[in-house]
């Protein structure tokens, strides 16, 4: 910034002077209240910023698709969408490895017969399935691959056995498999064998959140078991192998829409109550489950509508349910998906019918699907009609004794991701001279610019002056401002600024529960030491915390973790590649960019303090940064292979990468540190507790050697404490070192 510039600044503090009113119950509160002003979407910024976001690349897909005249366009079109799609769900499959299939037992009813049977779609993880197989009429009959929506009982769910026997009625043989988390394949047990999460949805992002950390998808995971269950399909004498369906409602509508691109074998598909509109919103505060998520939707340009295009010349039929609303967002993704069918010569391929009924698998719903694989499986002009249907109970549908498969026998999702993560993190050696630390750094800002997705050059940050306090006989005076890191980004800061110097050094310092959650005793301390203290609340933290409070946020605990108003920000960042975590990593060095135009500021002498969630951006920020001379992590989170081999975890997806551990780990970037002054106390695990001596020691001994190899190992602590009285004592002692 121009020292004009900076004079401006100073000369706006300077006639804005604001002392501490008795109705203004918090002195260090820096955004106006009240409903008018600049500020005052302050609680819905960061929700405001995302939703700008996506809307340039959504219409600059829209052009895309109305580009595509003939086959060759489409071809084009489908080859670079395919490839990025299978980015986006961190392909390649699993390998195939044999299914071990066991029939556990049938029941026998004549016309047809339902087998429960097993099958392994990976080594050691169990699918339980029931296959519904006629007995009448000439075979081999087509196949039909049923997912489950989000039922809590699975395949047994009464609206999906319909399904099933209205099918096998008409000649079908069906598989209808619980997905994992549901039925008798929860994920989650208590060790009397209960249930730690009852609800399918809590469970999907429950265990799609660590997955992601190792640039995985449950959404591959569960067309991985689909794929698996028609490779099984396949395999019986039954199954007509040239006549393959598929079909599910809501969360199995869902794998039907994103396993039909991918599985040539599925010649008819019907999706029932799903599928999005096409414009890539983001910014609303609603989620879908985790699976659901797609990562790097919107640089990618992958929309819903893409999906239902990727299944041409294929049949496609999409059931959409309509009571009491009519679903805009879908029509619009059905008109682009059938505008391709059109142009291409297939406009009979492509259906939508709308039926009057709530979300479900309901008989309105079923009878057109019997009719969209009777047409194209069998060649009838009108089979429809649902025939009666004698239900089983829930028990005779059971393929475990237990009801689940996990007190049997196999291995949960969370341990196959553990033995993932152990698999393919890089075994990098700690650097042990100048050279081979200039390399590692230059692979850690590569890795982590992928990662990140931040802008480059960037905003230029600007301040708008807010008032000034001033805490007579304390020694300095304090600044209220807006820091502006991006156009539409602004960060609440209160600038400690020590009285009788022209320059001082100067601490940032960032707390994920507010910049002076502690009553800005830090801040004051440090600055009656003669530093600056630039205490700020990156965004979303703070006074720009979101406010709104979903359904899910009001039910708390774990449903609120992984599903309320901020998970929706935190899978937006997903979506959008550029994570919130990121996002924050850039408002810091945006802020430390910002403190070097200020005059008073020693800009050789600037150190940062990250506390609770900002403790993990802090370490980032000083590794991409190297003019940051020091680092004080505090209460933050270990490693992030904490959370992938932990059973539970309680950090929130906004504290995610994803894809990191395909990189690096948060000891590996505070190794970049080196030889600058770097202390870590009190480090957490996945459920945040305080790690003891030797396991902070454990994740943190490639830092240690690093420091070791550059004879700096007094400049890296690491002190576990339990006390949180002492935090301010350790951060005067690590300012006195840093500073020194």
């Amino acid at each position: 910034m121009k020292p004009a510039a900076c004079a401006l600044i100073l000369l706006l503090f300077c006639l804005c002077p604001l002392a501490a009113s008795a109705a203004d119950s918090d002195p260090y509160k820096v955004l106006p209240a009240g409903e008018g002003g600049n500020f005052a979407d302050q609680s819905i910024m960061l929700l405001k910023h995302l939703s700008r976001i996506a809307q340039q690349r959504a219409w600059d897909r829209e052009v895309e698709v109305a580009r595509i005249r003939s086959e060759k366009d489409w071809e084009a079109y489908k080859s670079e969408l395919l490839c990025k799609y299978r980015l986006s769900l961190g392909l390649p499959f699993p390998e195939r490895t044999p299914l071990n299939p066991e029939i556990v037992k049938v029941l026998d009813r004549g016309s047809y017969r339902i087998e429960n049977i097993i099958y392994q779609s990976m080594p050691e993880i169990y699918v339980t399935a029931n296959l519904y197989v006629p007995q009448t009429g000439p075979g081999p009959f087509p196949g039909i691959l049923f997912s489950c929506g989000h039922s809590e009982n699975g395949k047994a769910y009464e609206l999906y056995h319909s399904a099933a026997l209205g099918l096998v009625h008409k000649g079908y043989v069906v598989l209808v498999y619980d997905p994992l988390g549901q039925g008798e394949r929860y994920q989650y047990l208590n060790p009397d064998g209960t249930l730690m999460m009852p609800s399918p949805v809590r469970e999907h992002s429950f265990m799609a959140n660590p997955l992601f950390l190792i640039g995985g998808h449950l959404m591959a995971l569960r067309l991985w078991d689909g794929m698996r269950g028609i490779d099984y399909l396949e395999s019986r004498k039954e199954v007509d192998t040239t006549r393959i369906g598929c079909t599910g409602n809501s969360g199995g509508g869902t794998v039907t829409l994103h396993l039909t691109p991918l599985e040539e074998r599925i010649k008819v598909a019907v999706l029932v109550g799903t599928v999005n509109g096409p414009d890539m919103e983001l910014g609303t505060g609603g989620i879908s489950d985790g699976e659901q998520n797609t990562a790097r939707q919107v640089p990618f340009g992958i929309t819903h509508a893409d999906l239902m295009m990727l299944a041409w010349p294929r049949p496609y039929r999409l059931i959409k349910e309509s009571q009491s609303e009519v679903r805009r967002e879908t029509r619009a993704s059905f008109i682009q998906a059938r505008y391709l069918y059109e142009t291409l010569g297939s406009p009979d391929k492509m259906t939508l019918v709308e039926t009057e009924q709530p979300h479900g698998y309901f008989r309105e719903m079923r009878e057109p699907m019997y009719f969209w694989f009777g047409k194209w499986f069998y060649g009838r002009a009108d089979d429809r009609l649902e025939p009666e249907l004698t239900l089983e109970k829930e028990e005779s549908l059971r393929c475990s004794s237990s009801g689940q498969i996990l007190l049997e026998r196999g291995k949960a999702l969370w341990q196959w991701a553990a033995e993932q993560y152990k698999k393919d993190f890089p075994d990098r050696p700690a650097p042990r001279n100048s050279g081979e630390m200039a390399a590692f750094r230059q692979a850690l800002a590569i890795e982590t610019d992928s990662l990140f997705c931040n802008p480059r050059p960037g905003f230029t940050p600007s301040a708008i002056a807010l008032g000034v306090l001033d805490s007579a006989g304390e020694g300095f005076t304090v600044e209220k401002f807006a820091l502006y890191s991006e156009v539409d980004i602004y960060l609440p800061c209160l600038f400690f600024k020590p009285r009788g110097r022209d320059k001082f050094p100067t601490v940032i310092l960032a707390d994920s529960k507010g910049k002076t959650a502690d009553g800005g005793a830090l801040a004051r301390a440090l600055a009656g030491m003669g530093y600056g203290v630039l205490a700020v609340d990156l965004r979303g933290t703070g006074e720009t915390r979101i406010t709104r409070r979903s359904e899910r946020d009001q039910e708390g605990a774990y449903e609120a973790q992984v599903l309320g108003v901020e998970a929706g920000v935190a899978y937006d960042g997903l979506r959008l590649g550029r994570p919130v975590f990121a996002m924050r990593v850039y408002d810091l060095l945006k802020t430390a960019g910002y403190l070097r135009t200020r005059p008073e500021v020693d800009a050789a002498n600037i150190g940062l303090i990250g506390r609770n969630s900002c403790g993990m951006p802090a370490l980032y920020a000083a590794a991409l940064d190297p003019g940051i001379k020091g680092v004080l992590a505090d209460s933050a989170l270990a490693s992030f292979s904490e959370l992938v081999t932990a059973k539970i975890y309680t950090w929130h997806f906004m504290d995610f990468i994803p894809r990191v551990l395909r990189c690096h780990d948060l000891p590996q970037v505070a190794g970049a540190l080196a030889p600058r002054v770097l202390w870590v106390t009190n480090p957490l695990d996945a459920e945040k507790h305080a790690l003891d001596r030797s396991s902070a020691g454990q994740s943190y001994a490639w830092t240690a050697d690093v420091y070791r190899n550059f004879k700096s190992a007094d400049k890296f602590r690491l002190s576990p404490y339990s006390a949180g009285l002492l935090f301010q004592d350790t951060a005067i002692a690590w300012a006195r070192a840093v500073f020194k």
